[in-house]
């Protein structure tokens, strides 16, 4: 039973890892000056906190059926995201406010490329 707990928590992980690396293209994209609109920048930072809670889960999940702890240090990075969505909300984002959603993704842009370098790792060692 375990033997399959762990192959399901690994699917899910490796497909969320997907979703992040997508969002990631999009995110580091618009911080690199390439011209998103808000609800498509609002729906990628979205969808890249949610599947980085998810895989976070994941993570945890499966170290915890292995009897191992593991500690999730990215909650700068959620409170970072937080603030981009809040700026960013609605489809007509004033320049300014889009000015402003680049400069916190950019400050936020280190800590986004150590998470995805965590989980191409985590990735490597789940195969």
């Amino acid at each position: 039973m375990s033997s399959d707990t762990e192959a399901q928590i690994k699917r899910h992980l490796l497909a969320e890892i997907q979703i992040l690396d997508q969002n990631y293209r999009v995110i580091a994209g618009f911080v690199a000056g390439q011209d998103y609109d808000p609800a498509t920048i609002g729906t990628s930072i979205q969808s890249f906190k949610n599947s980085l809670n998810r895989s976070s889960a994941y993570v945890l999940a499966l170290y915890n059926l292995r009897g191992q702890r593991v500690t999730i240090p990215w909650e700068a990075l959620f409170t970072n995201l937080d603030f981009a969505l809040a700026t960013i909300s609605g489809q007509s984002a004033t320049l300014k406010q889009r000015d402003a959603v680049r400069s916190i993704l950019g400050m936020s842009q280190n800590d986004m490329r150590q998470v995805l370098n965590y989980f191409a790792a985590l990735k490597e060692s789940l195969k």
